[in-house]
């Protein structure tokens, strides 16, 4: 499908017709902005690319950002595979980049900036691609480059030297290889209310956990960064490590945060599908030779959540199954700050 001819334009909304799982969050459409980049939620028509990392409130895949002009010159396309030989060559192609993952791809989505000038340079062509690639519990991006015109604007490494073109990290020159799907645990379930220095409401565990040695049927979500098992707890002041008190914790990240206005803290539970099979996966490669089944994952997600103002994502998985348990924490983006943070378990021994 050829997207419309427009200056800093972008596609209609594309329903996928496989979600696509980027860094732990789950989408189902997307767009292909003209000025070379993908986005998921809505639209986006900047041309002044950023340094990354970037402070957003959306994710972004962007292959080639900068001002670019399809208005006269160029084609901007997009296409989905759900069979055929392109799901062969991307199967082949990842197997390649990322062996021993037994990869097969079930969608291909590929977004093409076939010869489009820079603006206002109408004379110029530069052609690059976006492709997505998802099977099972993984989701890559490749970037593939072609001739990239010589520009002055706010893009490095352009023209018949251009590192996009002439490098790689795959050994196939002009193609950039990426894991997308990472080790996150899906973003998603319930959302804790948006208070300062609060927590979830108490939840009945669908399974019991056990932590070294006692075994709980309720967990809460606080806000600052923990769990705990018999009581809410409002602390934003981490304390060393080991601790002395009265309640067990597991702190993937106790520190001040404040969800009162932007960033969510959300939790789910899994009894049977995907997540425990990812689970069960995860746990055998970390800890080989104990034959485990996950029966049970609990995932606790603070989601670009703010100390005030920057944003930091970070999960604590809980993951059960026979007589064993398992904490697992996952980080995404931790912002910078000057306040204290603990990451610990904590055991309480009376």
């Amino acid at each position: 499908t050829e997207s419309s001819r427009s200056d800093d334009g972008s596609s209609p909304p594309i329903p996928l017709q496989r979600p696509f799982v980027y860094f732990g969050k789950e989408y189902n459409t997307i767009y292909v902005n003209h000025n070379g980049h993908l986005t998921f939620i809505n639209s986006f028509s900047s041309y002044t690319p950023q340094r990354f990392p970037l402070n957003g409130s959306f994710d972004l895949i962007a292959p080639f950002w900068t001002d670019l002009d399809n208005r006269q010159t160029g084609v901007i396309l997009y296409n989905q595979y759900t069979n055929g030989s392109v799901l062969q060559q991307a199967t082949q192609d990842i197997n390649s980049y990322f062996p021993n993952l037994n990869f097969n791809a079930a969608w291909v989505f590929v977004a093409t900036w076939y010869k489009v000038p820079y603006f206002p340079n109408t004379g110029t062509e530069t052609t690059f691609q976006a492709v997505l690639i998802s099977g099972g519990q993984k989701s890559f991006v490749l970037m593939n480059y072609g001739v990239i015109a010589s520009t002055f604007q706010n893009v490095s490494a352009t023209g018949s030297n251009s590192t996009f073109s002439l490098s790689s990290n795959v050994n196939v020159a002009g193609r950039w290889a990426f894991e997308a799907d990472t080790y996150f645990y899906p973003i998603s379930g319930t959302e804790s209310s948006r208070s300062d220095d609060g927590s979830s409401p108490p939840i009945p565990l669908q399974r019991p956990f056990v932590y070294f040695g006692k075994e709980y049927n309720i967990t809460y979500v606080n806000h600052n960064g923990h769990l705990t098992f018999i009581n809410s707890f409002s602390s934003y002041t981490p304390q060393r490590f080991p601790l002395n008190g009265s309640k067990d914790l597991i702190a993937p990240f106790w520190t001040d945060l404040d969800n009162s206005r932007t960033g969510v803290i959300l939790y789910n539970q899994y009894t049977n599908g995907s997540v425990l099979q990812q689970a069960t996966q995860d746990i055998n490669s970390y800890f080989p030779n104990l034959n485990f089944n996950a029966d049970w994952v609990f995932v606790a997600t603070w989601y670009k959540v703010a100390y005030f103002s920057n944003e930091t994502t970070f999960q604590a998985v809980l993951i059960s199954g026979g007589q064993k348990s398992f904490v697992l924490m996952n980080y995404g983006v931790i912002a910078s700050t000057f306040q204290n943070v603990q990451v610990c378990l904590m055991i309480f021994n009376m």
